[in-house]
């Protein structure tokens, strides 16, 4: 069995024309601080970020960095879907702090992949996936995000 599924891995599941797959991931609001702290470690720029989750695709991001002596309190709106048109991204509205939101993204405080513009910020996740799951990046045609308290779903379509 372990062959077989490595072989349609490695094929990029082209033996299984007409495969759907519709899933729901919950991401927990603890699993994805342990994501933001994996991929921050070692950035000079941020001292510390913690993500809350809230309802309505409403997070809380708490920034420090060192280049600002006060903490950055942002407000986001998660757009609906992350835009596959390109890179994939996970973009949201900017709801308070767009002042300092913009100086962040002058003084280059924000990670390569997360882009400040406007009153919108944008997370390429293509900057932060392993190269061995890009492959698999064709494959995914929809990806909807929704939010509760403390919790964010993740609803993806695959075809073949």
């Amino acid at each position: 069995m372990d062959e077989l599924f490595t072989r349609f891995l490695e094929n990029n599941f082209s033996e299984l024309a007409g495969l759907t797959v519709d899933a729901s991931i919950p991401l927990p609001e603890t699993m994805i601080n342990e994501l933001v702290q994996s991929e921050l470690r070692g950035n000079k720029n941020i001292r510390s970020c913690h993500v809350t989750v809230h309802r309505e695709n409403r997070i809380a991001v708490d920034l420090r960095t060192p280049m600002w002596p006060w903490p950055l309190n942002l407000k986001l709106k998660l757009f609906g879907s992350v835009d596959l048109t390109q890179s994939p991204k996970v973009r949201a509205f900017l709801e308070n702090n767009l002042l300092l939101g913009k100086l962040g993204g002058l003084f280059k405080v924000l990670p390569p992949g997360v882009t400040l513009y406007n009153d919108q910020i944008a997370v390429d996740l293509d900057s932060f996936l392993p190269p061995e799951y890009k492959k698999f990046l064709p494959l995914v045609k929809s990806v909807d995000i929704r939010t509760e308290e403390s919790k964010l779903f993740l609803d993806i379509k695959v075809r073949r």
